[in-house]
């Protein structure tokens, strides 16, 4: 079986995983991929509703740019400070979890499919880790404006979901739209 799919992944954490399972299991599974979800996560808590709440984008952004600097430095996986890590579920629920995603998640591999596949290596994820940071960052002035922080969120999402699925094409997407963050930050200055 290739483990080449997020869902060949999961189908692969279930059947490797009985009782409890640790978060700190899910994201070694996932491997040099378990960036990915830990950036999806809160960029979606900014993008979504919740990001107009006051002091959400900041506390975002700033979790944000610590998971990229991890990424920047070459960390393999990403760090996470044993409170979460040793948080655990069981595997009932990973299971329900898992098929109630399953859907989804094969849709969203119909679509995105491994390309331009130098983009979610090193050196150039490196790069791009450094460049979502700064921009992650900019969550912070652009909170000001109601549901700016919106925007550099969507970038890193789509960013997020590029490495997740290892294409180089959605990633380059979200670099891109990082680049309207700035615009969008030089106006609010």
């Amino acid at each position: 079986m290739s483990k080449n799919k997020v869902s060949d992944i999961m189908d692969d954490l279930l059947d490797k995983t009985t009782g409890e399972v640790s978060v700190g299991d899910v994201v070694n599974k996932f491997e040099s991929r378990g960036f990915g979800p830990l950036l999806l996560l809160p960029a979606l808590i900014a993008l979504l509703p919740t990001g107009a709440i006051p002091g959400v984008p900041s506390i975002c952004g700033v979790t944000l740019c610590i998971i990229c600097l991890q990424m920047a430095v070459g960390d393999e996986h990403p760090w996470l400070p044993a409170v979460l890590k040793n948080r655990s579920l069981s595997h009932a629920k990973l299971e329900s979890a898992v098929e109630k995603s399953r859907p989804y998640v094969v849709k969203a591999e119909k679509i995105l499919t491994p390309r331009l596949t130098g983009l979610t290596q090193s050196p150039a994820s490196r790069f791009v880790a450094v460049y979502c940071a700064l921009f992650a960052l900019s969550m912070i002035p652009l909170e000001v404006v109601p549901f700016a922080a919106a925007v550099p969120a969507f970038s890193i999402t789509l960013t997020a979901v590029g490495m997740m699925s290892k294409d180089g094409a959605v990633l380059l997407a979200g670099i891109l739209c990082q680049a309207a963050t700035g615009m969008l930050l030089l106006q609010v200055l």
